[in-house]
């Protein structure tokens, strides 16, 4: 008798399931998720639609997303709003309860030092965090099984330096020559994602993540169109500067949500324990943020930089506080721009860029204000994030780029004019002030003319300084501590 090798019939049960599955009996459109009587959730996702999607390459990224219905409280009241109800699910409530990868599969954790969501690895070498890249381990018949992944967050106390270990499920390049991609679902961390391999990545239905018969359970499938770097780079598989990664709900695309009921036992003679679901046509998956894509094309120098508190804050007692940084761009148009995937160029760690997430959008004649935080000086940011990190000697060019990556303004030569005067910032007993254009109408291409330090003295200056904590507030020019910014004030 042949034998056959177990994975071998593992592979072809498989094969016959994505042929054969269906909810309705039929072949299935997309493919089929299937719950197995333990519990367990296997999909199998056929490229049909995918190969013939132009978006989609080596650098794509297919995830699905497993929610617990009973933590959501929205109510579709109409067939009208059924579609805002369900984005709102998705992309409101970050509760996910487990994920699958179509590419390997692999995972991705939370870092809880910079608030973002990127690879982990298995082992880090303990304490020693490398400035210099390492050479990678030999022995390994897969290389991307051994990463070093460069850290590149300024919250994170290993910022700049690499993070090497065994990856042993590797995220690779998104293989549009399959003819279905097989996942399996994983428990998750409490911030909605596999985090550490040896306590998180475990199977559905594990010790991590009970589940019980008749758990009512929504799932979708996400598409990330350039979330990862070429096929050919073994090393740093993500393309960390990748705006999604800022959070786990910013895709390029959606399937309809797929509504499930864990069946873990028969419930009569005839029954079988499991349900198996048909996976939407990829036809009806659709861009979550239709409605936040720019519609009008933006003029050079429309929008640009009009405000910098660049060395931090200072309270009235006199104790500095250099996260508290921010930059505030203006837009001169009357219309509203939407700013989804636009960047500050030169307003981060090393003079990195700041990416602006998805939706936001600055108004008519209105500023718009990045900064580090809410918790100390200012009491309102449009946008607050830990990427900001201007340097206290200047920075020597600052950009505005849209989602395309123009230009829309730019300063030079900011290493000298207000930003260099050490002595206005840098002196006890005198304000932290900030930098602003002398005339908002008239934007400035370096920041050696056309700007001015921000005086209490300024005309509006009590109603400007609003967004400024009270402890924080300066009450005059000179000899007095504090700090002296105007953020989300236009003027004067």
């Amino acid at each position: 008798m042949r034998l056959v090798h177990p994975q071998l019939r593992f592979l072809v049960l498989t094969i016959l399931f994505a042929c054969r599955a269906g909810s309705s009996g039929e072949a299935p459109n997309q493919g089929a998720i299937q719950q197995t009587a333990t519990g367990q959730i296997l999909i199998n996702l056929s490229s049909r639609g995918i190969q013939n999607d132009a978006r989609i390459t080596d650098k794509s990224l297919v995830v699905f997303y497993l929610y617990k219905k009973k933590d959501y409280s929205l109510n579709c009241t109409s067939v009208s709003d059924k579609k805002k109800c369900e984005d709102g699910l998705i992309f409101k409530n970050e509760k996910v309860d487990a994920q699958g990868f179509t590419n390997d599969p692999g995972y991705y954790g939370y870092d809880a030092y910079s608030n973002f969501y990127f690879p982990q690895l298995m082992a880090d070498g303990g304490a020693n965090y490398p400035v210099t890249k390492p050479a990678d381990l030999v022995g390994y018949v897969d290389a991307d099984s051994w990463q070093c992944i460069r850290n590149p967050f300024s919250g994170s106390p290993n910022y700049g330096k690499f993070e090497c270990g065994v990856n042993p499920h590797p995220i690779k390049y998104f293989n549009r020559g399959l003819t279905t991609y097989t996942l399996q679902v994983y428990a998750a961390a409490a911030k909605g994602f596999p985090s550490w391999y040896g306590t998180e990545y475990d199977l559905f239905n594990s010790a991590a993540h009970p589940v019980k018969d008749g758990d009512k359970l929504y799932g979708y499938f996400a598409v990330y169109y350039s979330a990862m770097l070429t096929a050919s780079d073994s090393e740093n598989r993500f393309d960390l500067a990748a705006s999604h990664w800022k959070r786990p709900v910013e895709p390029d695309l959606i399937s309809p949500r797929v509504e499930i009921t864990l069946k873990l036992q028969a419930e009569g003679a005839k029954d079988r324990a499991g349900s198996t679901y048909d996976i939407p046509d990829y036809s009806t998956w659709y861009d979550p943020f239709t409605s936040c894509k720019p519609t009008q094309s933006i003029a050079a120098n429309s929008i640009y930089f009009s405000e910098f508190l660049w060395m931090g804050s200072k309270d009235v007692g006199g104790t500095s506080s250099s996260e508290d940084e921010f930059v505030e761009i203006y837009n001169s148009n009357s219309f509203d721009v939407v700013l989804s995937g636009w960047r500050l160029a030169g307003v981060g760690q090393g003079s990195a860029a700041v990416s602006l997430p998805n939706c936001t959008t600055i108004k008519a004649g209105s500023v718009f204000t990045v900064g580090t935080s809410t918790a100390k000086a200012f009491t309102k940011l449009d946008y607050a994030t830990t990427a900001v990190a201007l340097s206290n000697s200047g920075e020597s060019a600052l950009q505005i780029t849209d989602a395309q990556g123009n230009v829309i303004s730019s300063l030079s030569g900011c290493t000298t004019g207000p930003w260099g005067s050490a002595g206005v910032n840098g002196t006890a007993g005198n304000a932290k002030r900030s930098m602003r254009l002398t005339n908002i109408n008239s934007p400035a291409t370096s920041c050696s003319a056309g700007w001015t330090n921000t005086n209490v003295g300024d005309s509006n200056y009590g109603a400007a300084s609003a967004n400024l904590s009270t402890p924080y507030k300066a009450s005059a020019d000179t000899g007095v501590e504090g700090t002296v910014a105007t953020p989300g004030f236009k003027g004067p």
